[in-house]
């Protein structure tokens, strides 16, 4: 439960006060992406509290300042995360942007032998076949990493990057999710139905998730807390009614299991489940305020 709540904590931190998906940087044909902006969290109550906080713990700042020097990554001046796909497996395109020293990082991945280097215009795309999967990045002068499975999907990523490429049309449970809150910082999308014709599933998932279009989830800053708001598409009114109340019957065991728990009665401020046709909306509203108390007994315990 405590390290439950701690990175909960330090997720939605992260996610507060964001600026919404730029679907120009996003590419055509992607059925999932997760998105984070990072720029404005420092504003936010929760975010300024853990800033100013682990300042004063040297052993943090420590080994922030070891990742920046060693790998080129500002980890406190990151701007944003965007990251989509088709669905098949492995297959993606990584855009992070700000905090990264393009010069720090080439010279680190060059100084390993098992990263190749090639050119593409002026940008040097760096590859590796080494570990689990092979992966492939680079780093651009102005502050951005690109990184994908190979070649082709970085190089397509730094023209995303750059504002060159085609970009996404979108999707309308998409645009919803990027409408419903004045600052989402978090977003989460998949087309399901588009994501099914490319992705290898297992059968038992695609059983679960075969009366479902599309879903998606965003969370951000709300009315002195955070609001986790989750959109789910069903492919009929008939497939809709049954979807609602087995998310209805799982919160309504959560709510149980918080019932008997004073901190988290604390931390879920409360919850509601609507139906529109064929479309399943799910609203969750968490406490600032605890978080912040429960940050402060955790770190008290690390010093």
């Amino acid at each position: 439960m405590k390290t439950f709540l701690l990175v909960t904590a330090w997720i939605l931190a992260f996610s507060l006060n964001a600026k919404q998906l730029d679907l120009k940087k996003v590419s055509d044909g992607s059925n999932w992406i997760l998105h984070m902006d990072f720029e404005s969290m420092r504003s936010s109550e929760i975010g300024v509290f853990i800033e100013d906080a682990y300042e004063n713990i040297p052993e943090v700042q420590s080994k922030i300042m070891k990742v920046q020097e060693k790998y080129g990554l500002d980890l406190m001046n990151t701007s944003s995360l965007s990251m989509f796909g088709s669905g098949e497996k492995h297959k993606g395109i990584g855009i992070l942007e700000g905090g990264v020293d393009a010069s720090i990082v080439n010279r680190f991945a060059q100084s390993k032998d098992s990263i190749e280097s090639s050119k593409m215009g002026k940008n040097i795309i760096f590859s590796s076949q080494k570990g689990r999967r092979p992966m492939a990045f680079t780093a651009l002068k102005n502050g951005k990493m690109i990184f994908g499975p190979d070649q082709d999907y970085v190089s397509e990523g730094i023209f995303l990057a750059k504002g060159k490429g085609n970009g996404s049309p979108g999707h309308p449970i998409l645009n919803s999710l990027n409408g419903l809150l004045a600052d989402p910082g978090f977003l989460l999308f998949a087309n399901v139905k588009g994501a099914m014709e490319v992705a290898d599933l297992d059968e038992r998932v695609r059983f679960m998730v075969e009366k479902v279009d599309a879903a998606g989830v965003v969370v951000g800053d709300h009315d002195g807390g955070l609001k986790i708001i989750g959109l789910v598409q069903t492919d009929s009114i008939e497939s809709s009614e049954p979807m609602e109340n087995m998310i209805r019957g799982g919160l309504a065991m959560m709510d149980m299991k918080i019932s008997n728990n004073s901190d988290m009665s604390k931390l879920f401020k409360g919850y509601q489940v609507t139906r529109t046709e064929e479309l399943i909306r799910v609203e969750i509203e968490l406490s600032n305020s605890f978080l912040i108390e429960r940050i402060k007994r955790e770190m008290k315990k690390s010093v």
